[in-house]
């Protein structure tokens, strides 16, 4: 019995669960004397099985793909290729998990599952989504397809929202002066958001982001707090400076067009479109002052900042609904496309994740295309199981 069947899958699930016959136990004993490879795998499945099926990687997986792609690899392979192919599947929980997919193949005429159909989770790409947090920690929904509203922010003080934007410029005052109260906008996984700050500047912010600003700025500075990535076009204000804050720099506007992207691994990117900027690590005196056409690094653990010229397009089409990769690692492009799309990602091998890719596509497309654009030039494999990209070479 070279090849891995349902007759298998069920005598290994009577195995472990007990519900044992003496005829089964000789068919599996039988199974397992054939070769010192079947011994090695059985001994896997029971060693990694409980693992596996208490994962939230293996709950979330989409059983009836992985089984079905796990039943093509062993017809496609001969035996000794095919113990060391499911000896490595076994190693990242794809083995177990198509162990227990038999289990509901086997189970299924019993109704005790859902159809499979039904568990398929649908990938889409990102629209407009925040939440907005007022001062006093109400929390206000919001989405693309909601008229035009009024929001109270403040006592006294309301906002106006439609569709994806949010507008402080407009922003009514019953009869008080507005106070420096800090709103919080947030932009989930799969989300984006166009606000309009109280001086007419305004922020693009990309999902998974986070800003933190006042309902109105003060005579003497505008500064507002980000973690995740936005783009900013500052309204100019000599008098008063805007900050943009994050985890780890400072960075001072003199009304310009800029992004600002804290996602990257170990850097935070400050790309500046038109105008000028000054950027320095928070708590450092000395500014590096950038011009238009520039990217500034900032190194997490080095704790420098590396200047340099670029072509600003790559860092900031996103606003405009396009994804542009100029030579970037797989890594880097996935992060990129898990934050849009809401997926998670893994990489099989590590070395896929340093391969490159060149390319420009529209950041509403299905995510298929977009992977099999990568597939093309790279050569690498993605298996969609529910939510989660597994990377293979």
């Amino acid at each position: 019995m070279d090849q891995y069947d349902e007759n298998i899958t069920r005598l290994i699930r009577h195995s472990l669960i007990g519900e044992f016959s003496e005829q089964e136990r000789g068919e599996l004993e039988a199974w397992l004397h054939d070769s010192k490879e079947h011994q090695l795998l059985f001994e896997k499945i029971k060693k990694e099985i409980r693992i596996s099926s208490e994962s939230s990687l293996f709950r979330s997986l989409n059983e009836e793909v992985a089984w079905l792609k796990f039943k093509s690899i062993t017809r496609e392979r001969k035996r000794r290729a095919y113990v060391r192919q499911i000896l490595t599947y076994a190693a990242i929980i794809v083995l177990p998990l198509a162990v227990v997919a038999g289990f509901w193949f086997l189970n299924q005429e019993k109704n005790t599952y859902p159809m499979a159909s039904e568990r398929i989770v649908r990938i889409t790409p990102g629209s407009p989504r925040a939440v907005l947090i007022t001062a006093d920690q109400t929390v206000h929904e919001l989405n693309g397809v909601q008229e035009l509203r009024e929001i109270e922010v403040e006592k006294g003080v309301v906002v106006k929202q439609g569709g994806g934007n949010l507008e402080y410029d407009s922003l009514v005052t019953l009869g008080q002066e507005v106070t420096l109260a800090m709103n919080t906008l947030k932009i989930p996984r799969g989300g984006e958001f166009r606000l309009k700050l109280s001086d007419g500047t305004n922020v693009y912010l990309n999902s998974a982001s986070e800003l933190k600003y006042p309902v109105c700025f003060n005579e003497k500075e505008r500064t507002v707090y980000l973690s995740g990535e936005a783009y900013f076009e500052v309204t100019e204000d000599l008098n008063r400076p805007f900050y943009v804050v994050t985890e780890e720099v400072q960075i001072r506007v003199y009304g310009t067009e800029f992004n600002v992207n804290t996602h990257q691994p170990g850097k935070v990117y400050t790309v500046l479109v038109d105008g000028k900027v000054g950027i320095k690590k928070r708590g450092v005196v000395e500014e590096v002052t950038m011009k238009p056409g520039q990217l500034a690094s900032f190194d997490r653990k080095e704790g420098t900042i590396e200047v340099r010229d670029v072509d600003v397009r790559q860092y900031v089409v996103w606003k405009d609904g396009y994804f542009t990769f100029e030579n970037e690692s797989l890594e880097q492009i996935l992060n990129t496309l898990s934050l849009w799309y809401d997926v998670d990602v893994f990489f099989q091998t590590e070395s896929t994740k340093h391969l490159v890719f060149t390319g420009y596509m529209k950041r509403y497309n299905d995510i298929s295309e977009i992977l099999d654009a990568i597939t093309d030039v790279v050569g690498v494999n993605f298996t969609i199981n529910g939510k989660t990209i597994i990377v293979s070479k």
